[in-house]
């Protein structure tokens, strides 16, 4: 074989092996059918896209609706009304309202209410009409009914009491008071049945009042997103440049980085038990009991999450556990930390030698931005993609429908075709009624996203993989080739977009089934008490996870196997599998240390931006704050940019965990196909066989 020449790939085939049939011009299409199913599947997200544009509209998910269908603030009926007010807040006493809406009539108003009222028959207790909250299109001033008979037809409400705007809804505050306050002396109004217990009134408010505060928050997180996007990306560009020096450093200086990195490690851990722990005991000493209203408690409680004692004491306990686990693994690792670390420079030597390769990960990381943002769209267009549907809606004193109308109260009704023949029943706007085919069309889109992105991050894989192959496999190292990066990205595209498709599409699989179970574990600890069928559901999701796990691991050895040699999916997982198994013990290891390495690396540039971020926003440093804008939650940054930053990380370190993998399978297979000799001369660099007790005999003449 000549020197420079890597097997089956890069130079003439080894003669010596059956398998390998002629150089890289001998390479062809791998698993086509899986091609095919890939874009056949893509065409038909793309027939979801297409009805999911042309029947959502995201402003019914953003503003409420009324009894008649019209979205406050939205549409031109209600351009200046932009609240929605409930007529009678006792028919939301169920926790269905958040699906469903509540069956009371609804309207749109300029303002909520700011004082409390009702109806008891008395016109000296009765509001001006012009104070009254009726329907839209009926005027309480000019009409001929008197206020008992507007309120009888459900054209206005009975009662209404003081009111906060809640994610642009009527809200009561101090929600048992102000009942209690109207109802304490009266049974009965008159013209009307007995009134409902203050209770259900109150629970009718809970209801509402839940789903309004969760939607405030998201609201709230949305703003501050909004107006902190540019310091947001700003700690994004800071995660880069931090990665980025890191791996630099680790090029050149690759055994003193990862001592750093252990040493760094150890001290932001010590840091943050000692911080953690400190604000625990000082908040533990100095908070009161507080006294709020129910809105103040939600969203105080959000807003000031970290002055939650219990906040501390859970981050306390969660950086402690992964501190000791981390150590326990580094004392049983401690004898092959020094073989790692010539692993990883190795791996440093290859990188530097390939520079592109540090910033192809932003082609994938984009490509996978995009196919988020492609799911988040068409999810929420799904969302929104329902008919609006009516129901039959009557007044206390009863529907007045003559005998024989089959007209009942709930049922369901044609707003257009809808012919009154009750005295008091109307068909107003109750829910967005999903076709039954959509729900279908969301589970087509979630494993889109989950095949696309396993698809984009296998591409990747395969990419470096085959990079660093081709440093592997050139005995003279300063040889490496120029366009190493766009070698393999042709290749890749040219002849293995197939068995990217077939592993991505099994990981897609198997993540799908764990989603299925999880819902199903979810429905089971909502409705059930038996410790069986959790234990079951649990065990179920752990083999799920271990056999994604494991997985992900064949097919990440199968890419590189299949960029060096070409095969196709099935044939390269086989062979890197077995030759694995016959290395099992330098598996374990060696490369796993490796990986822990990186991991803890990794790590570390989390924590300093985490960190750095946590006392940017809240408030510790006093000489920015007043550069800052204004937010809702200040945790919102942090938590955003810390999660950004380990993504960010993952991208950057994932080039030296898949050169550590690639030169890994490429070293175990030098080692089996050569010996040294002069015929067959080992491909591993010097250091690496002075490390590993080898050398090649013609080095020694």
């Amino acid at each position: 074989m000549v020197a420079g020449k890597s097997p089956g790939q890069f130079g003439e085939a080894l003669k010596y092996d059956p398998e390998f049939k002629g150089p890289i011009k001998s390479r062809s299409c791998t698993d086509i059918i899986c091609f095919l199913l890939f874009f056949a599947f893509l065409a038909g997200w793309g027939v979801v896209a297409y009805f999911a544009i042309s029947n959502g509209d995201p402003n019914r998910l953003l503003y409420p609706t009324d009894s008649e269908g019209r979205v406050c603030g939205y549409d031109p009926e209600v351009k200046n009304k932009t609240f929605l007010f409930f007529f009678d807040l006792t028919r939301c006493a169920s926790p269905k309202v958040a699906l469903t809406g509540c069956p009371t009539p609804q309207v749109c108003v300029e303002k909520c209410p700011t004082d409390n009222w009702f109806y008891d028959g008395e016109i000296t207790n009765s509001a001006k009409p012009e104070e009254l909250i009726c329907k839209i299109g009926v005027d309480p001033t000019s009409s001929e009914k008197t206020t008992l008979d507007l309120i009888k037809d459900g054209e206005c409400a009975y009662y209404y009491v003081e009111s906060i705007e809640l994610a642009r809804r009527c809200i009561p505050l101090n929600v048992e008071s102000h009942v209690k306050a109207i109802f304490n002396t009266i049974q009965e109004v008159q013209g009307f049945e007995s009134l409902e217990d203050v209770s259900s009134i109150v629970d009718g408010i809970k209801y509402v009042f839940r789903f309004a505060l969760s939607q405030q928050v998201a609201e709230g997180i949305f703003k501050d997103i909004q107006s902190l996007w540019y310091i947001i990306l700003l700690g994004f560009v800071v995660a880069m440049l931090v990665s980025f020096l890191y791996i630099v450093l680790l090029r050149f200086i690759s055994t003193f980085m990862i001592y750093f990195s252990l040493v760094t490690f150890a001290g932001l851990s010590g840091f943050g038990n000692y911080y953690t722990l400190n604000k625990y005991l000082t908040i533990r000493g100095t908070m009161q009991t507080m006294t709020s209203s129910a809105k103040d408690n939600f969203i105080n409680g959000f807003n000031k999450l970290g002055e939650l004692e219990t906040t501390w004491l859970v981050l306390f306990i969660i950086i402690l556990v992964v501190f000791l686990v981390c150590l326990v693994i580094l004392i049983f690792l401690r004898k092959r930390i020094n073989i790692a670390i010539a692993l990883i420079g190795q791996a440093s030597k290859a990188v530097g030698s390939i520079m592109s390769t540090l910033f192809f990960p932003i082609i994938p990381y984009i490509l996978q931005l995009i196919f988020l943002a492609i799911f988040c769209f068409l999810a929420v267009m799904l969302a929104s993609a329902g008919r609006p549907s009516y129901h039959v809606y009557c007044p206390e004193s009863g529907c007045g429908c003559s005998p024989g109308t089959n007209i009942t109260e709930n049922a369901t009704c044609d707003v257009e075709s809808f012919v009154n023949s009750c005295v008091n029943a109307t068909c107003q706007f109750f829910s967005y009624e999903v076709e039954p085919f959509i729900p279908r069309l969301h589970i087509y889109n979630v494993f889109a996203l989950f095949w696309t992105l396993f698809f984009v991050d296998a591409f990747g894989e395969m990419v470096l993989a085959g990079a660093f192959a081709s440093w592997y496999w050139t005995f003279n190292k300063s040889n490496t080739p120029t366009f190493a990066v766009t070698a393999s990205v042709g290749r890749t595209l040219r002849y293995h977009i197939g068995t990217i498709a077939f592993g991505s599409l099994i990981i897609a699989i198997v993540r799908m089934i764990r989603v299925i179970f999880e819902y199903i574990d979810h429905k089971i600890r909502q409705n059930t008490d038996s410790w069986i069928a959790k234990c079951l559901s649990c065990c179920c999701r752990c083999c799920l996870w271990c056999l994604e796990k494991f997985l992900k691991f064949i097919n990440r050895n199968a890419y590189v196997y299949c960029a060096i040699y070409g095969k196709n999916f099935c044939v390269s997982a086989k062979n890197s599998f077995s030759l694995l198994m016959r290395n099992i013990l330098r598996v374990t290891v060696l490369d796993k240390v490796t990986d822990f390495l990186l991991f803890i690396g990794k790590m570390v540039v989390v924590g300093i931006v985490g960190i750095a971020s946590f006392f940017v926003f809240s408030g510790d440093l006093s000489f920015i704050q007043d550069d800052l804008p204004a937010m809702n939650y200040y945790l919102t940054p942090v938590v955003i940019i810390t999660i950004g930053t380990f993504f960010i990380a993952t991208a950057f370190f994932s080039v030296y965990a898949m050169a550590v993998d690639t030169i890994f399978l490429c070293f175990l297979e030098d080692c089996e196909r050569n010996d040294g000799s002069a015929e067959k001369p080992y491909y591993m660099s010097k250091d690496l066989m002075k490390i590993l007790h080898k050398r090649n005999k013609l080095e020694e003449k």
